[in-house]
């Protein structure tokens, strides 16, 4: 986790130091009538470790950062948090008045509700549609009342299992980097049971 926190600070301070991509002046180039042509610049990876990556000008402007992935480690596990039965049933009709808002969505909700197998948690059915790019809104059905409750807004979707009361919030990419930007971090989420609710898991800071 010392070594996470570290590479992200190394970005931040690479950032304020070298990100400069709007300064156009160095782009410029003459042509024979004498008119300004901008160079558009080569983004690709300029440099690589087992936690980072960086993209930036690949051909003169190599100092220039334009952005970065970090390596997101993840301190749970879906396993930490497996629900013991699978309920695929429908007990109860939708709800819709159960929640607030939740007729504006009405034709998602009963989509997926209607489907034949629940996707989260045991007995829940997890459904989210776009709300603007990037972002992403949800709800979640309890398939033993038909009720519904609060989901979680995102910007790169979600990671979740029909075994495990964990979800992941903005995932990272199958090979673990996500883009370093704020609204795109990876948030780790666990369903409360009792209260019905999303609680936040953080790292446990050693």
């Amino acid at each position: 986790m010392r070594i996470y926190i570290n590479i992200v600070n190394l970005v931040l301070m690479l950032s304020t130091l070298t990100f400069s991509c709007n300064d156009n002046s160095k782009y410029a180039t003459t042509n024979k009538a004498g008119d300004s042509l901008m160079r558009k610049p080569i983004i690709g990876l300029i440099y690589e470790t087992e936690n980072i990556r960086i993209y930036g000008d690949t051909t003169i402007e190599r100092d220039k950062f334009y952005i970065s992935e970090l390596k997101f480690e993840p301190y749970i596990s879906f396993d930490d948090f497996k629900v013991n039965k699978i309920d695929n049933k429908r007990h109860a009709p939708l709800d819709l008045k159960s929640s607030n808002g939740a007729s504006n969505f009405r034709t998602r909700l009963r989509e997926g509700y209607n489907s034949d197998s629940a996707n989260f948690a045991g007995h829940y059915t997890f459904v989210w549609w776009g709300c603007g790019s990037p972002c992403q809104s949800s709800l979640i059905i309890d398939r033993q009342t038909g009720k519904i409750y609060g989901g979680l807004v995102a910007a790169n979707g979600y990671d979740y299992r029909v075994n495990s009361r964990m979800m992941i919030v903005n995932p990272p990419d199958t090979n673990g980097f996500y883009t370093n930007v704020s609204y795109l971090k990876p948030l780790i989420y666990v369903f409360n049971e009792q209260t019905k609710t999303f609680d936040e898991r953080q790292p446990k800071i050693k």
